[in-house]
């Protein structure tokens, strides 16, 4: 099955200034080069973190990326197998259905467990830490938790 292809990216027409002193410039230039991006990209990715919550990825979320998936389309793969055995005419039993449907859940909770685990890396990467320098807390829930508006609440 081929990966989906993404949205045409849009159009970045907004620009924004900022003066950084030498050792700053320093750091970003560093890291960026560390993470293998420059440090335009670099600043969007934490610009976007802090707004949004949610996880920008770069090498370190990719994998994870690839096994979200890979789970999914293991699901698709269940559901086409049973399907065709139907529409050929073999007997499928409640047996076989339960058996796709249950894996299915495994395979969701997988997912949903991967990405989970992307946006609380974010989170604690890049927004709790400027939540706590401005000296407030994550809204709604309390600093150090996973937003409860990514849907993902412990």
């Amino acid at each position: 099955m081929p990966i989906p292809q993404s949205k045409p990216p849009k159009v970045r027409s907004k620009m924004a200034f900022v003066r950084l002193r030498e050792d700053e410039w320093a750091g970003l230039k560093q890291l960026a080069e560390h993470l293998g991006q420059t440090p335009s990209r670099l600043l969007r990715r934490l610009i976007r973190e802090a707004v949004t919550g949610g996880p920008d990825y770069f090498d370190d979320g990719v994998l994870d990326l690839r096994r979200m998936h890979r789970e999914l389309a293991s699901i698709g793969r269940n559901l086409n197998q049973l399907s065709r055995a139907a529409n050929q005419g073999a007997a499928v039993g409640g047996d076989d259905v339960r058996r796709v449907i249950n894996a299915g859940i495994v395979q969701m909770e997988a997912v949903k467990e991967l990405y989970r685990r992307a946006v609380t890396a974010t989170v604690t990467r890049a927004v709790l830490p400027l939540y706590e320098e401005a000296g407030v807390t994550w809204p709604p829930g309390e600093a150090g938790q996973v937003p409860a508006r990514a849907g993902l609440a412990e």
